[in-house]
């Protein structure tokens, strides 16, 4: 049994606006809300690293949770954009919060290494204690690697978020965790060195919107629970059409989604840690409530997540 005690995230002051993508790629800003729905996105500054962004989310989220870093089992980094090949943002984070000698990884995985982090703190945290997870990307300087591709240019930006897990109750109680990975069509989505992101976005969105919704069908149904129990969806942000075509896939409106990637952009790892960290702020996290988490990523990968607000 383990509990997320809190939540941060952080998103650089830098904005992407469709105005200034338009203007890139001789199309009309009308053009990028039709195929994405997003009308901004952040970006790092010059001298920002992913680390920073890492660090910041953490922070917050030690903040939120009432942990300082000595009170910390392990430290999980999870990220498709690390600033160097080893040692990892982890390691970093670790040195940075003074956290001590505890172990420090990182899952190096776009968009769905965020919740393969939770899955893991969740069944490492009954033996090492409270594990930080934080997920940072520095999506826009991976796609400002050329050929720059209106299609993929258009959907990503920067942020970090980050939760705490721990054993026993608490405010947020993670009831059930389910993963998996399929590489059939892993070449769908990768990133080679030196290269730019590489998308068949027509594959992606097809594996994205079928295994979504099965992941969030199978793990309600073996919690013999409808879709009608959620009170709160919270999705990988990927892209606004993609949600929506999910949204009718499961039968639930607007309403019971939370949903930033209007503003954000999809920040790949980071992006449901985000939107749970602000719909926390939000108070969307009403005691009682059952919370459905999914995310799809590469490998391809995916999962989601059962938690249920309590009043510990």
């Amino acid at each position: 049994m383990s509990a997320l005690k809190g939540f941060g995230h952080y998103v650089p002051a830098g904005v992407l606006t469709n105005d200034a993508l338009a203007a890139e790629f001789s199309v009309t800003q009308e053009w990028i809300l039709s195929v994405c729905g997003i009308e901004t996105r952040r970006s790092v500054a010059a001298d920002e690293t992913v680390c920073d962004l890492a660090e910041r989310a953490a922070v917050a989220c030690l903040q939120d949770s009432g942990f300082t870093p000595d009170k910390l089992g392990a430290i999980i980094a999870c990220t498709g954009t690390p600033h160097r090949q080893f040692p990892g943002v982890s390691a970093e984070v670790q040195k940075r919060l003074k956290a001590g000698t505890i172990p420090a990884f990182d899952i190096h995985l776009a968009s769905i290494s965020g919740l393969l982090g939770l899955a893991l703190a969740h069944r490492m945290c009954e033996q090492w204690g409270p594990v930080l997870v934080v997920a940072a990307e520095t999506m826009t300087r991976v796609m400002s690697q050329g050929p720059r591709v209106k299609e993929t240019a258009i959907l990503f930006g920067d942020g970090a978020g980050a939760c705490v897990v721990a054993p026993g109750e608490g405010p947020l109680a993670i009831r059930d965790v389910q993963v998996a990975s399929d590489a059939t069509f892993s070449e769908a989505l990768h990133l080679d060195f030196g290269s730019t992101l590489q998308m068949d976005g027509r594959t992606i969105i097809m594996h994205a919107v079928r295994k979504l919704a099965r992941a969030a069908m199978e793990l309600l149904e073996r919690n013999n629970l409808r879709v009608d129990d959620v009170g709160l969806f919270l999705f990988h942000q990927a892209n606004l059409r993609l949600l929506e075509r999910l949204m009718q896939e499961l039968k639930i409106d607007r309403t019971r989604c939370f949903l930033n990637v209007e503003r954000y952009g999809n920040t790949s790892s980071a992006s449901w840690l985000i939107a749970a960290s602000e719909a926390k702020a939000a108070g969307l996290m009403r005691p009682g409530l059952k919370v459905v988490v999914a995310a799809f990523g590469a490998g391809l990968s995916w999962g989601a997540a059962l938690l249920e607000t309590t009043s510990a």
